[in-house]
């Protein structure tokens, strides 16, 4: 499918606010983390076709791809994806010095499925919470690869099962820096429908 999907406003607002919380959490833990003032917002979230993300995703220069499995009442796998200068930046931040490689050592690594752990985790968290579904992430696995590299790599595994992608487009703001990220979600229509159904249920209380 190539279509849209499209959302009530309701939904699209719920769905913020859940973004919202779930970074809230994340800036509060990072700032711990880096013990630095952290700023996280979400200037975009939709809906993409699966088939259209590697062409949204392209990029010409190497990411960082941080990918956990959804576990319990959702199917599917979460992505946070950096540029490659981006993620030495976060990781520079949280290790307090700079790395001139093009490579993550373990050490680098290790930072940032930790931050992909906080990120996530956070932001699934909020959605079970709120949603009062139960929703778990896996260990994190990392892709160091061209972005529409590591996006057909979840296409491979999802192809039969998602129509749509969760997009949410991510800015950080640490020490007056600003880092861009983004995460995706992809899961299937029983997923989709199992979080849509519990905003109506909310909504109707």
């Amino acid at each position: 499918m190539d279509k849209e999907k499209t959302l009530t406003e309701f939904q699209k607002d719920a769905l913020k606010e859940l973004g919202n919380i779930g970074i809230g959490q994340a800036t509060t833990s990072l700032a711990k983390m880096v013990n630095q003032k952290v700023e996280i917002s979400l200037p975009d979230m939709k809906f993409i076709p699966l088939i259209k993300v590697p062409h949204i995703i392209k990029s010409e220069k190497p990411m960082i791809g941080v990918i956990q499995e959804l576990k319990g009442d959702c199917r599917g796998f979460l992505l946070l994806l950096l540029l490659k200068d981006s993620a030495k930046s976060l990781i520079e931040l949280v290790m307090g010095e700079k790395k001139e490689t093009d490579t993550f050592d373990e050490m680098e690594q290790s930072v940032m499925k930790e931050l992909a752990n906080i990120m996530n985790g956070t932001y699934i968290s909020a959605l079970s919470n709120f949603l009062e579904i139960e929703i778990g992430l896996s260990p994190p696995l990392q892709a160091y690869d061209m972005g529409d590299a590591i996006i057909n790599q979840l296409i491979g595994v999802m192809s039969q099962d998602a129509d749509d992608v969760l997009f949410l487009k991510t800015e950080f703001v640490i020490h007056s820096e600003k880092v861009n990220g983004k995460i995706l979600i992809f899961t299937d229509p029983l997923s989709i429908s199992k979080i849509l159904d519990a905003i109506k249920r909310i909504a109707e209380k």
